[in-house]
C-alpha cells in the first residue's frame, strides 16, 4: 500500500511538472477586443480612402507613416487601461480632401459601421487617426491597422460612437 501511495504522489508530482511546463494562454496573451487574428495589409496597400466630391487620396500605411505624427498616451475606453499611440490628426487628414467646418463628414469601419458629424465636431472634439500601438502595429482583430481615438481630456473621451475602429474610409456625404 505505501508502494501504491508513493507512486501516486510521484504521479501526481510529475504531472504538475507537465502542466507547469506547457505553454498556456494567460490574461497578458489574450486578446482584450476579441476576434481572430488577421494578416496585416502590406505597407503600401490602400488602408484608408479620404474624400470630398471629385477629390480622393488613397492612403497606405507607408504614406501614413510618412505624415507628421504625434505619440498620444490615453486610457483606452475598450481595455480600460492606459495605451500609447502614435497618432495624425485629423484635421491633417482633413486637409487632404477639402475638408472643413460644417462638412459633415462620415467615418467607414470595415465591417461598415458609420459614424457622421461635422468636420468642425470632430477637430473640436480633438479626433486622431492611430496608426500604431505602443510602436507595434495595430492587428485588424484589436481595431486596425486604424482607428479613430481621442485624448482623455476630450468631450468625446467617454463617447464611444465617433471611435471608429478599422477605418477604411472618411468622407463628406
Amino acid at each position: 500500500m505505501k508502494r501504491n501511495f508513493a507512486k501516486g504522489v510521484l504521479g501526481v508530482f510529475f504531472l504538475s511538472l507537465l502542466v507547469a511546463m506547457v505553454p498556456s494562454a494567460n490574461a497578458a496573451d489574450a486578446n482584450p477586443y476579441g476576434g481572430a487574428k488577421v494578416a496585416p495589409p502590406a505597407p503600401t496597400e490602400t488602408i484608408l480612402v479620404i474624400s470630398k466630391g471629385s477629390v480622393s487620396k488613397n492612403l497606405s500605411m507607408n504614406d501614413l507613416k510618412a505624415m507628421k505624427s504625434s505619440t498620444l498616451v490615453i486610457h483606452e475606453p475598450f481595455v480600460k487601461r492606459v495605451q500609447s499611440f502614435r497618432v495624425i490628426p485629423l484635421k491633417t487628414l482633413f486637409a487632404l480632401a477639402g475638408i472643413k467646418g460644417a462638412d459633415k463628414v462620415q467615418t467607414i469601419a470595415l465591417n461598415d459601421y458609420i459614424y457622421t458629424n461635422t468636420s468642425d465636431n470632430f477637430t473640436t472634439a480633438q479626433g486622431y487617426l492611430a496608426i500604431t500601438r505602443s510602436g507595434k502595429a495595430i492587428g485588424y482583430d484589436q481595431g486596425g491597422p486604424i482607428r479613430i481615438i481621442f485624448p482623455d481630456k476630450s468631450k468625446w473621451a467617454k463617447f464611444l460612437d465617433p471611435w471608429n475602429w478599422s477605418l477604411k474610409m472618411i468622407r463628406v456625404g
